[in-house]
């Protein structure tokens, strides 16, 4: 391991600037190539049908949709599922919770929000703002397969979160809140290696002012009349701990956060890297103040409570180096982004902000006043389980940072730092590019990506997440992908980094969050928003709405996660 790391670092070093990793750099590693855990598929090719297609040797069954009651309880199952995460019970592989994030609602009042269109049909009555606190959140299922197929079964573990539940805050930020509210806008995320979740709260202006001053506090309002500084957090859950009572991490800062994942090693600090999803956004690293110590049960909810915030500068020479959050650090604003006002003199972020809890609670501007490189809204993070390396998925380009990422239609990034992840500085090179088709991809296109995963033999599976309003036909830059998509792409051998469709989604929806069952027998994958730029799509002969997953003209389209498996 440590030789092959050697050598990773060694290729990854000076002169990579903006080149693509081939096959033969990438076997220096000196593993073996291999297909997926599910085994060799036969690719399949761009969709627009308003169906979940897969390759011809695989199904799904769907697990839950929206407004299913969750057995044993009064609860629904959330809109628009998003992340999920599987943890086993046992050693049957037959047993386990899912956690599944509910990311966001269109507003009921809007044109064809697939919410108000489908309230009726799903809760009986027409949407409400109740409603919406209620449907979105986080969801805990305890599964049981039998006969293949995975159901959700009534016990203590079955449970809802939403904007109504009790979260604490660890940190320097919301430390005079006597209520830190509950969660939305939840996004992405990961699962740590003590045995809880990470979720992440993404576009919380939607709902709740995001502005705040520079002493960190918020106002009250937007469509769900809450204090925004209270949201924007990661949030850490434990799907096994009903008693439990969650907590949101100040330290790790609050942006809209896509995702958080973690590179975690037995007596170092645990580090995590996160995006901020949003055009001109930044990507941070955390480094915990505690080293991480396997089996302690103070991991949970603490072991994230207290470290150093980074944003990320990424040069054109194929270097970057971490800038931190904190007072100290001098000013080098990045020109025409929005900041706080600058008082005469200032020279540091402690000459603006009064605490680092106002730090961290303005993130994003805070990171505009230090140089933090603005990208093309860096979304999904993941760490390779191999050599450790950091793959970022950058959705779109970037506007003021459109210098690196000019790319309309995203990329996925590597990045490699020595040692243990805790220096200033890192290399980095462009992995994967989206883009039409040209000869050299072979066939295999994509765009936006997204949602990433690993499997265990270190390939990727890379989810696409291109704009419902793109979709259809709306758009002709994007005609040629179709649907949004699930790719298969190896890290490793002759194809390494050549896109392999596995997925085509329904109309106008986007694919989110796949996770493995602990026998990697089950892809679990969420269906979002189907029919989301068009609603209920009416006739057959329309190429615009949707109907999934009845398939019927008419029948209101139901967001939703689904299992999939070889027939």
């Amino acid at each position: 391991m440590m030789d092959s790391r050697r050598t990773f670092l060694k290729l990854f070093g000076a002169g990579l600037t903006g080149a693509t990793w081939t096959a033969a750099s990438l076997d220096a590693f000196g593993r073996d190539h291999r297909t997926s855990p599910f085994g060799r598929f036969t690719p399949i090719r761009v969709g627009r049908e308003d169906a979940l297609r897969l390759p011809p040797e695989f199904t799904y069954d769907v697990v839950a949709l929206w407004g299913d009651r969750l057995p044993g309880t009064t609860d629904r199952f959330g809109f628009n599922a998003d992340f999920t995460a599987f943890f086993p019970i046992g050693t049957s592989g037959h047993e386990g919770v899912l956690w599944v994030n509910h990311e966001y609602i269109k507003d009921p009042k809007q044109p064809f929000s697939l919410y108000g269109q489908s309230a009726p049909a799903v809760l009986g009555h027409e949407a409400t703002v109740e409603d919406e606190l209620t449907d979105i959140g986080g969801s805990v299922l305890h599964l049981r397969r039998t006969n293949g197929r995975w159901t959700v079964v009534a016990s203590p573990l079955t449970r809802r979160f939403n904007v109504r539940s009790r979260l604490t805050a660890t940190g320097p930020a919301l430390r005079d809140a006597g209520d830190v509210g509950g969660t939305l806008a939840n996004c992405s995320g990961c699962q740590t290696p003590w045995n809880t979740v990470l979720s992440c709260e993404e576009n919380f202006q939607d709902v709740v002012p995001e502005a705040v001053d520079t002493a960190g506090r918020g106002t009250i309002g937007g469509r769900f009349n809450r204090n925004g500084a209270h949201f924007g957090w990661v949030c850490e859950f434990d799907p096994f701990d009903p008693d439990f009572t969650p907590v949101k991490h100040t330290a790790l800062g609050r942006f809209r956060h896509e995702n958080v994942t973690l590179r975690v090693t037995p007596g170092a600090p645990a580090v995590a890297y996160m995006g901020d999803d949003r055009t001109d956004g930044h990507v941070y690293r955390f480094v915990s103040s505690a080293r991480y110590e396997p089996g302690r049960q103070r991991n949970r909810g603490s072991l994230l409570a207290d470290g150093r915030l980074y944003a990320a500068v990424f040069h054109a020479d194929g270097t970057g180096t971490w800038r931190e959050l904190t007072a100290a650090t001098p000013l080098a604003p990045n020109a025409a982004s929005p900041v706080p006002t600058v008082p005469a003199g200032a020279r540091t972020l402690g000459d603006i902000y009064a605490n680092q809890g106002a730090i961290v609670t303005d993130a994003f501007r805070a990171s505009n006043l230090i140089g933090a490189t603005e990208c093309g809204r860096p979304e999904d993070l993941e760490v390779h389980p191999v050599d450790g390396s950091v793959f970022i998925a950058f959705t779109a380009a970037a506007e003021r940072g459109a210098r690196l990422f000019s790319n309309l239609y995203g990329e996925v990034w590597r990045i490699a730092e020595d040692g243990d992840g805790t220096g200033l500085h890192f290399t980095w090179s462009r992995w994967c590019a989206g883009g039409p088709n040209t000869t050299a991809r072979g066939g295999a296109i994509f765009a936006a990506p997204d949602n990433m995963l690993f499997d265990r033999a270190g390939n990727l599976w890379l989810a696409c997440d291109m704009s419902s309003s793109v979709l259809a036909g709306d758009d002709p830059r994007y005609a040629a992908f179709g649907n949004n998509g699930l790719f298969f792409v190896p890290v490793t051998g002759p194809t390494s980094g050549i896109p392999q469709q596995f997925a085509s989604g329904p109309s106008e929806c986007e694919l989110t969050g796949p996770s493995w069952s602990a026998d990697d027998s089950t892809l679990f994958l969420s269906v979002q928003h189907p029919g989301e730029a068009h609603g209920v799509r009416q006739s057959r002969a329309d190429s615009r709405g949707s109907n999934w997953p009845r398939g019927t003209a008419g029948q209101t389209p139901r967001p939703g996660v689904v299992a999939i498996r070889r027939r």
